[in-house]
Order: C-alpha cells, then structure tokens, then sequence
C-alpha cells in the first residue's frame, strides 16, 4: 500500500468522458474506419485510440485527392473519418462512402479558423466578419463566449455545411490562465470530439438498420482475425435526424455559447497588434488565438516576426528595473529565454517564443524559438540586455502568488499521516525539453533533495508536468543552433541527468517517485515517466515513444502509438487512472514499478548502459546515420508536408507496397556502413548529373557554331536533355520541393531578416565534400 495519498495528484478536469463507449466489440459493432488527416495529431491519435479499441482503423494524409480515393479503395473502408482536415474531401468519396467531418465548433459554426475567432473575442453578437474585427480592434474588451462545441457532421461540397450526426458542447473561459489555442484543442475540443464521434458512429449503425430503404444497409461478410464476421454496409445516403443537430450529446441541450456564423480564414494582419493603443487583454488574446499556429505576425520589436505566449503578468508592471526600447516597445524583463512587454494600460505581457517569417527565398519556415534567443540571435537585444533585465521570482521554487511567467515550481505538502511529499511541475512549451530547461529541472530536483532530512524527510516525489508532460528534447531549438548535432548532444545529456537522478539520487534516499502524466507525453518524455516507481496517466494521454519517427536511436522497433508500450529495456505497463473516478483506485490495484524490478539499477550498471546508449546517439548525430535524424528533424520542425503516410499509420498500403515496412522498422535504419554506402553512391549521381549538364552545354555550343548543326538542333535531330529534364537524387531535404502543411497561414514577407544559410545548402556541401 503506498504510504502517500495518491488521490491528492491535483487533476486536470475531464469533463467529458466517452459517452456509452464501447467495451468488447459484437460481431456486428466491427467496422473498417479509414482515417483522413492533413497530420496525425493529437486529436487523431487520441481518437484512434478510443476507435482501435473496437474497431479496424487505418490512417491516410490527404497528400492529394488521388491519394484519398486510392486509401478509402485499399482500406475497403465502411466509414471515413476526418479528424483534422485542412482541405475539401473528393466528391468521389463522400458521394460512394459515409464521410464524416470533425469540426472544431458548435453547429452552424463554420471556416477554418473556428477556434481563432472564438479566443478573439467573437461572442456572435456580430453577424459581418469585418465589423467584427473593427470592434475587436477598437471597441472595448467583451468576455467573449461562455461555451463552445465540436461538431461531427457529414461531407458535403460546401466545408462545414453537411447534416449533423452529433455535437458536444463544453463551457469555456477564454481569459482563463493557459487558454491558448494548442490547449484549447489538446483539451476539452479533443475531449468532446471522442464523445460526439463514438455517440454519431453509434447514430449511423442504428440509422443503417433502421431505415427501410434499399441502399440503407445489405449485410456483408468479411475475414477478420480468422472469423467470418457480418456487419452492414453505411451508405453515403443515410439521413441524420434534425434533432442531432440542435442537442449536445450529453447534457440534451442546444447550444449555450450565442450565435454562429460562417467565419473565413483569419488572416496575419487581422491579429496585428500595436503596444501603444491596444490593451494587454486584447494583445493577449489575439496572440493566444494564433497558437501554435501561425502565431501572430507583428512588428513589435522592430521587424516582422511571429509571436507566441500572451500570458498576462501581474507583478512585472511594480518593478524598478529601467526597461529597455526597441521601437515603440519597451522591454521590462527577461526570464527563462521569455521576454515581458509593457502595454498602453499600464500593464504587462509576455512573449515567450518567436518564429522568422518564411521570405521568398527560403524554402522551409524558420525554426519557433524562445523570445530572448530567438531576439539575441537576431542582433535585436544583446546578451548583456537580457541579463540586465533578467527579473527573478520572489522566491524560486514555490509557485508565484501572483500570475507570473513561471515555467518550474515545487508544492511540498503534509498529509494527515505526516508525510511530506514534493510535487514538481514543469510547465515548458510544447513539452520539449532544451538542455537550459532541463539544468532549471535539475536545480529543483535538487532542491527537493535538500528538503529531504533524518528530522524531516520527504516520503515521495510526484512529477506534475505542465499541460504536456513531457515531450523530450526540444527539437526547434536545436534546429536554430548554429550546431545542431553538438546541440543535440548536449541536449540529450541533460536529460539523461534528469532521468539519472531519477533512478539513482531518490531511490538512495528510499524517495518514492511518482510521474503523474496529466498531459500527452512523447519520446524521453515516455523515457522520462519510465524512470518512476509508480505510473498514473490521465484518462485521455496519449503516449507516444517515437524516437526511431524523428530518425533517433532506439532498441524497439515501434510500429505504432500503443497505450501499452515499451521503452528500451523497461517493459512498461502503464496504470490508467479516470479522474472522475472516486475513490481515484483502490491502492491494491497500484503497483510499484514492475518493469524495473528485473533491471539492474546500480551506479556501475546505469553508466554503462548510459555509454552504450550515448555511443549509438552519437552515430544520429555525426556519423553517415547523422542524415535520417537531421532531415527529419528538419521536416518535423519546419512543418514540411509529408510525400507519403507512412505504412505503421497507413496499413491499409502495407500488402500492395513492394516495402513491407517503413525505414525506420528495418535493421538497416541502424547500418552507418549503408547510410556510407548511400552517401557514396548519391553523390557519384550528383557528380553524374553535374558532368552530363556541362556536357550538355558544351554540345550545345558546338551546335550552334554551324548552320547546319544549328538546324538539326532545332529539328531535334540531335537530342539534348535540358537542365531541367535531369534526373536529380538528392539526399532527404536537399533541393526537393517543399510544401508547408500549414500553408494558408505563412505567406512570405517582403522585407526579409538576414535569414541564416540554407540548411539545405550545408547538408548539399556536407555531402558532396565526403
């Protein structure tokens, strides 16, 4: 029995459980779903989760119509979902296939920037979008919506405009401390839209044998798992009831949030703001409503920039410290790589991150990097500035009483049993973890250390996180370093020492260690979590323990997302807590770590098996190998759209595919010698290519130096291949064309920043060089 109250974890609020979710599937519950995303994120994963779990369900990009309409063949689908869709669904489909959209909105809501315009400010008390705005932008501040909902309804021509199977709506407080977008969206809109897609793909079965029409629903049979299993058909043609639409799914009420309206694409310049006449509350939200993406494109420091965070400060506005001007802006503090800005209402507001604009020239976006490095790196504050300004917290480690930008923090508390118990939080952006973040981890962790005593010694350690858990190592920032592979490896080391202590320095001191997982957790954040006695994950985690996707080393080869999944050498099964369960579990059911208990644990042996790791790491980062990790670290951070769904999400392509397997599940994803060999040989192609062209050119010349050459050119008698028509292989990244997943939102700019070198251009002159 665990000695500390485990029910004590502070939760995050979970209001909206699957509603009637299913448990063991019948017979004719079993469908073949076929989803359709722009990218698998955390909306997607969670609902194939909760759909996996009853169902066949198979994942495709909506790389391009062709694409879809192979997918929606191959899969034999009876049902497609699209749980996050940026572009219109081929007629061809929804016309043949019930086809199904997740909407991010209540019904009538309508446009791609549903959520956007509701943290805005949008109350739908204003029919006209750009009336709208002129109010948002000159009127006073409005408390905004009271609710919002997700819509699951059917595709059509007109986006968001098809008859309704289900909405959920959900209250809301837009000013609310962390309500940004990316949170908004991880957390209740992810959240109802499991527990309206499960109630409409509950409304379909019954309206496929319910309805008395002929193309309602002939059963068939297929081979599934070695049985024959009936189910029906679910055509394109079966009809919704009216009712669906005007009554959430779980409280049976219409909409309670106001209005709705079709509202288009909210453009850079309708999120401007200027610190000089708009207040800090409307600053905030236009840049909270911009997260994660795009950010709002302002030129608050001087030059077009991208800018994330928005968190409003209450203690800054009282300091002495003499701020500094860039422009119109006056800088008032530095924390943590976040800068605080003064606004015209005598208030304060924090920028935590900023991204260059992509100009004409760049073939990728700019990396999204702290506020303070990101504006050092552009000569736009010095290093000695972001010192002078660095503005401390009262006291470090308890949690401000005052909302603040604070980033890590430690609750000791006293149960009725007298035992002591430090939960630490850490709330970074995004989950990831820079080796300067990880140091500031390290120093609380060892803070709690020395409050534990033989007079006054601590029971446990519960790791909080913040509204991810942990995400790893941050993968934006290595990406801006001038070296990313010495950046990577200081990075990985630093959480290697977070995890060290982990396993060595509270154990010694018979500390418990609790990882609390509130939020998704991802790669050495999984790591992270592994390390701990015990495990407690929300009820709606996703985790996610890709390193091999993003081209690092790892011993399992992961062909999935799993919820019962393994990380190197501790097989780890996870306890799921609901926490709308109460009592939160009987303490019987809590065991303490059961995947540690065959590893060896001592000093000696965490060293070696750290050197043997570290030593496969270095090869990602320098050897051959080093390509596949730095190119897909690039695309990752860079947003650049997929050519292909990989076959562990797509398995529906796995038979027809030549490549039974992604790259990654192969051994030779591991071989530096091949990564040596295919390095050789691409650049023996692009010597090839480079002396054909000179050839070519050469040829031509001598064609044109006499008439009769010169007209069997022309006449094409004599065949020449142009610059264009060459075959080109270049390496991952290199000289490719590329597409930004989230195009609508990053035009380029006119005036650009001096961006640094192309890194397609340094990998091109890395590899031609060996």
């Amino acid at each position: 029995m665990l000695a500390f109250d485990l029910c004590a974890i502070p939760q995050q609020t979970h209001n909206f459980e699957p509603e009637n979710s299913p448990s063991v599937p019948s017979q004719l519950d079993i469908m073949k779903i076929l989803f359709l995303c722009t990218a698998n994120n955390s909306l997607s994963q969670r609902l194939h989760t909760v759909l996996a779990t009853s169902h066949e369900v198979t994942v495709e990009y909506a790389i391009s119509d062709e694409i879809m309409i192979s997918a929606a063949t191959l899969a034999q689908s009876d049902l497609i979902i699209c749980p996050f869709l940026t572009t219109l669904v081929p007629r061809q489909l929804y016309e043949i296939w019930m086809t199904i959209i997740i909407h991010p909105g209540p019904p009538g809501d309508a446009g791609p920037s549903a959520l956007d315009w509701v943290l805005m400010g949008d109350d739908g008390s204003i029919d006209n979008p750009r009336e709208l705005l002129q109010t948002l932008d000159h009127g006073p501040d409005q408390p905004g919506r009271t609710h919002w909902g997700v819509t699951v309804l059917q595709a059509i021509e007109t986006f968001d405009a098809g008859p309704v199977w289900a909405f959920e709506q959900f209250p809301i407080d837009i000013d609310g401390v962390g309500m940004t977008k990316s949170e908004m969206y991880r957390g209740p809109i992810t959240r109802a839209a499991v527990t309206a897609t499960l109630r409409a793909i509950s409304r379909i079965e019954d309206a496929a044998l319910s309805t008395a029409h002929d193309y309602a629903g002939a059963m068939k049979s297929y081979s599934g798992c070695g049985l024959a299993i009936h189910h029906m058909t679910y055509s394109a043609y079966l009809k919704p009831r009216p009712d669906f639409g005007r009554l959430s799914v779980t409280e049976q009420l219409p909409f309670q949030g106001g209005r709705t309206h079709h509202r288009p694409l909210l453009k850079a310049a309708d999120r401007d703001f200027d610190v000089t006449r708009h207040t800090t509350l409307q600053i905030s939200r236009r840049i909270r409503s911009a997260d994660s993406q795009p950010g709002v494109l302002s030129a608050a420091f001087g030059y077009p920039l991208y800018v994330y965070g928005g968190l409003v400060d209450e203690a800054i506005g009282q300091s002495d410290q003499p701020p500094i001007d860039i422009g119109e802006t006056k800088v008032l503090a530095t924390r943590n790589s976040a800068v605080c800005v003064a606004t015209c209402d005598g208030k304060a507001l924090w920028i935590t991150h900023i991204r260059r604009p992509k100009t004409k020239t760049d073939k990728a976006l700019h990396p999204k990097v702290p506020a303070a490095l990101g504006l050092m790196q552009l000569g736009i504050l010095q290093v000695e500035q972001v010192h002078q300004l660095h503005a401390p917290l009262l006291s470090r480690w308890a949690r401000s009483s005052v909302i603040t930008f604070q980033e890590v923090w430690v609750d000791l508390t006293l149960d009725t049993n007298a035992n002591r118990t430090a939960y630490l939080y850490f709330d970074f952006c995004n989950g990831a973890m820079s080796s300067e973040q990880c140091s500031h981890l390290i120093d609380a962790m060892n803070h709690i250390l020395e409050q534990h005593t033989q007079d006054t010694p601590l029971r446990a350690i519960v790791l909080m996180g913040g509204s991810y858990f942990s995400n790893g190592i941050a993968l934006n920032v290595i990406e801006a370093s001038t070296d990313p592979a010495g950046e990577s490896w200081m990075n990985i080391n630093r959480i290697n020492d977070v995890v060290s202590i982990l396993l060595h320095d509270f154990p010694q001191r018979r500390i418990l260690t609790v990882a609390a997982v509130r939020g998704n957790a991802a790669a050495g954040g999984v790591a992270l979590a592994a390390a701990c006695d015990f495990v407690i994950a929300g009820s709606d985690v996703v985790l996610n323990p890709a390193y091999r996707a993003v081209g690092l080393h790892a011993r399992c080869k992961r062909k999935r997302w799993d919820l019962s999944t393994s990380y190197s050498r501790l097989a780890l099964t996870w306890k799921r807590v609901s926490a709308s369960t109460s009592p939160c579990s009987r303490a019987s059911d809590i065991r303490r770590g059961h995947w540690k208990s065959n590893v060896n644990l001592s000093p000696a042996s965490l060293a070696q098996t750290r050197a043997q790791e570290l030593s496969e790491m270095s090869k990602d980062f320098w050897s051959a190998r080093s390509t596949r990790y730095h190119s897909r670290r690039h695309d990752f951070v860079r947003k650049v759209k997929p050519e292909q769904t990989p076959l562990r999400f797509a398995t529906h392509r796995r038979l027809v595919h030549s490549a039974q397997y992604d790259e990654e599940e192969l051994d030779s994803f591991d071989d530096v010698e091949y990564y040596e060999a295919l390095a050789c040989r691409r650049a023996a192609d692009t010597l090839r290519d480079e002396i054909r062209k000179e050839l070519g050119s050469l040829v031509a010349k001598w064609a044109e130096s006499t008439d009769d050459m010169a007209r069997a050119h022309r006449r094409g008698s004599v065949a020449l291949q142009s610059e264009k028509a060459m075959a080109h292989v270049a390496l991952p990244g290199i000289e490719r064309k590329t597409e930004t997943v989230f195009s609508c939102y990053y035009q380029p700019v006119e005036a650009p920043l001096t961006p640094p070198e192309s890194p397609f251009q340094e990998r091109q002159t890395a590899v031609l060089s060996t």
